[in-house]
């Protein structure tokens, strides 16, 4: 993906803080991202007008109170069947092995792990869609 194309990256996360530093951090770096923090709204988006077409990379977190980041990688993934749109999961719970024996695993294309930084968060992203 060339940043200056017409897709973007969706970021979802409860914390509207992390929302808005992640926000900053990416449009600054010449990304297009749209921001939920609520799961549900997000795929309303991505179902309205033929999102899924637009989208590069969805960026969520695991544990949010509305839908946890899982249960929204298996929505996407019911639409996206053809993998267009790649998924990076983030979360603060990788050290409990919360994704262990998980079938949803292998269609998460990157996981990381909170906190993470600037530099991290820029190098997941440029493995999967620059």
């Amino acid at each position: 993906m060339t940043k200056s194309n017409n897709s973007y990256i969706l970021l979802v996360d409860d914390e509207k803080d992390i929302l808005l530093l992640y926000g900053i951090w990416l449009t600054s770096d010449g990304y297009q991202t749209v921001s939920f923090d609520n799961p549900i709204e997000a795929l309303n988006y991505l179902e309205k007008n033929d999102n899924f077409s637009h989208c590069s990379l969805v960026i969520t977190d695991y544990k949010m109170p509305q839908m946890s980041g899982i249960d929204l990688i298996k929505k996407i993934r019911e639409k996206d069947m053809n993998y267009k749109i790649k998924i990076m999961l983030i979360s603060a719970y990788l050290k409990n092995n919360f994704l262990k024996d998980n079938p949803y695993l292998g269609k998460i294309d990157k996981i990381l792990e909170k906190p993470l930084t600037l530099d991290t968060l820029k190098k997941g992203i440029s493995e999967l869609i620059d």
